[in-house]
C-alpha cells in the first residue's frame, strides 16, 4: 500500500513537472522588465510598455509552447523576431506586441 502511494506521488510529480507553465521575460534598454507566464498559447499580447527598445528575451517553454515572436505593430502584425527557449539578444528596436505558441 505504501509503495502504491509512493508510486502515485512520483507519477503526479512527474506530470506536474512536464506540464509546468511557460515563462517569458523581456528586458528593456532602460532597465525595465516585463514578465509573463501561462500554460497554453498566449494569443496576441500588446505591450503596455513601449517607451524603450527591448534588448533581451528569456523564454522557458513547456509541453504546449516552444516559440516566442515579437511584432513591430500592435495586435501581432508585422512579425519582427522569432526565438526559441533560452536567452536571446534581440535587435534593439521597439516592439509593440508578442505571442507565445
Amino acid at each position: 500500500m505504501v509503495a502504491a502511494k509512493t508510486l502515485l506521488v512520483t507519477i503526479a510529480t512527474a506530470v506536474l513537472a512536464v506540464n509546468a507553465d511557460w515563462h517569458v521575460s523581456f528586458t528593456f534598454e532602460d532597465g525595465g522588465q516585463v514578465t509573463s507566464s501561462g500554460f497554453l498559447n498566449s494569443g496576441c499580447v500588446n505591450f503596455g510598455k513601449t517607451d524603450s527598445d527591448i534588448a533581451t528575451i528569456y523564454f522557458e517553454s513547456n509541453i504546449n509552447t516552444d516559440t516566442v515572436e515579437l511584432y513591430h505593430q500592435q495586435n501581432c502584425r508585422a512579425v519582427a523576431y522569432t526565438a526559441g527557449p533560452g536567452s536571446s539578444n534581440v535587435p534593439n528596436e521597439r516592439y509593440f506586441s508578442y505571442r507565445v505558441f
